[in-house]
């Protein structure tokens, strides 16, 4: 069995409660398939890059979880035909540290971005 992460962008318009029952039935149809489910991070609403479904904002959800490839496709089946769901990932996590620290080491960079932009400007 394998670590994954699910990535997947909630539509905005939907109630807090319904996004939780969607997590849960992620994480049920992860269990059923015989995966182990390992943790989740859900970051706050967001803009989008671009317009997806007619939504100009999503709410991103990151599920970390450990299976084999009937669990990919189950999920999948289940996201794709869902409509509260705008898009969804699904990556191995070889790592093991999880794609949504990437939030983390974005928000350092433009710190220090923006750091070096002021010492430039005082020089």
């Amino acid at each position: 069995m394998r670590d994954y992460e699910t990535v997947i962008i909630w539509s905005a318009s939907i109630p807090e409660n319904e996004i939780d029952h969607e997590h849960e039935r992620v994480v049920e149809i992860i269990k059923g398939e015989g995966g182990a489910y390992g943790s989740s991070d859900k970051w706050s609403r967001r803009m989008l890059a671009y317009p997806i479904k007619k939504q100009t904002e999503g709410i991103y959800h990151f599920i970390r979880w450990n299976g084999e490839n009937s669990v990919i496709e189950a999920i999948d089946k289940y996201l794709r035909i869902n409509d509260n769901c705008l898009r969804y990932l699904t990556l191995k996590d070889e790592a093991g540290e999880g794609v949504s620290s990437m939030e983390e080491d974005f928000e350092d960079e433009e710190d220090e971005e923006y750091e070096d932009e002021m010492e430039s400007e005082d020089q």
